[in-house]
């Protein structure tokens, strides 16, 4: 690498802003780890000293994480979720500028227990569909969301239910059904081995899960869903009404 020993820059900074247009340009990319500080040290010509301030600098302003006793990695691209929003995650990629992508894991007709028909007013062992899916962002797992619908309420749902259609576009066509409020409880845990398999994610990682009840315009519940998603990947927002 042509580092430029006689400008009044220092090095770390030009090494700095090298690391930060490689990350820029994709040759690094969100969530991968760079080379170590003695192979930056070799690449560059350096001292390790300089290679660190260099590193330090970039962790400061974001564009790094450090994690102990792993390494130093490019950092994950944080997503935005209003919690009083009553999107969905079709609305939501949307407002993004991206495609929804989501794949169903599982599609069954069960008995509700005595949680889920507590959280839909509805008898206890009432057919309810349970939908298991993950869901996208750039490819990569950002949401698993395990949700139930009332097929009291929604005759036939789990036929209706398709991969690349919104769940909330079917209720408004099919059931004549709008969201407009939800309840949202908010915890965090750590990434199970089966969560972590499925969201790309280290066994233990922070997850937020995130038990919600969405109501229609009469407030009768819609839809209980639980969804968990990396602590690292979303930032959970409210804005204040005006």
């Amino acid at each position: 690498m042509n580092l430029n020993p006689s400008t009044p820059q220092p090095l770390y900074m030009q090494i700095r802003q090298m690391l930060k247009n490689d990350v820029q340009h994709g040759k690094y990319k969100p969530d991968e780890q760079i080379p170590t500080e003695a192979e930056l040290c070799e690449i560059y010509n350096v001292s390790r000293i300089t290679i660190r301030k260099a590193i330090e600098e970039l962790v400061k302003e974001g564009t790094l994480t450090r994690v102990p006793r792993r390494g130093t990695f490019v950092t994950t691209k944080k997503f935005h979720n209003e919690l009083l929003s009553v999107s969905g995650f079709s609305e939501f990629s949307h407002q993004l500028g991206m495609i929804p992508n989501s794949r169903i894991l599982r599609s069954e007709v069960i008995p509700a227990s005595e949680e889920v028909a507590g959280h839909l007013l509805i008898d206890e062992e009432s057919p309810v569909l349970e939908l298991e899916r993950l869901m996208y962002v750039d490819d990569k797992p950002l949401f698993y969301d395990i949700a139930h619908f009332s097929l009291l309420r929604f005759p036939n749902l789990e036929k209706k239910i398709a991969m690349d259609e919104s769940t909330y576009k079917i209720l408004s066509t099919e059931y004549q059904t709008e969201i407009v409020s939800n309840d949202k409880i908010i915890d965090v845990i750590g990434a199970t081995p089966e969560y972590a398999k499925l969201l790309e994610c280290d066994i233990g990682a922070n997850l937020f899960r995130i038990l919600k009840i969405a109501f229609d315009a009469n407030d009768e519940p819609v839809h209980l869903s639980t969804f968990m998603c990396e602590t690292n990947k979303v930032n959970l927002t409210v804005h204040r009404a005006k």
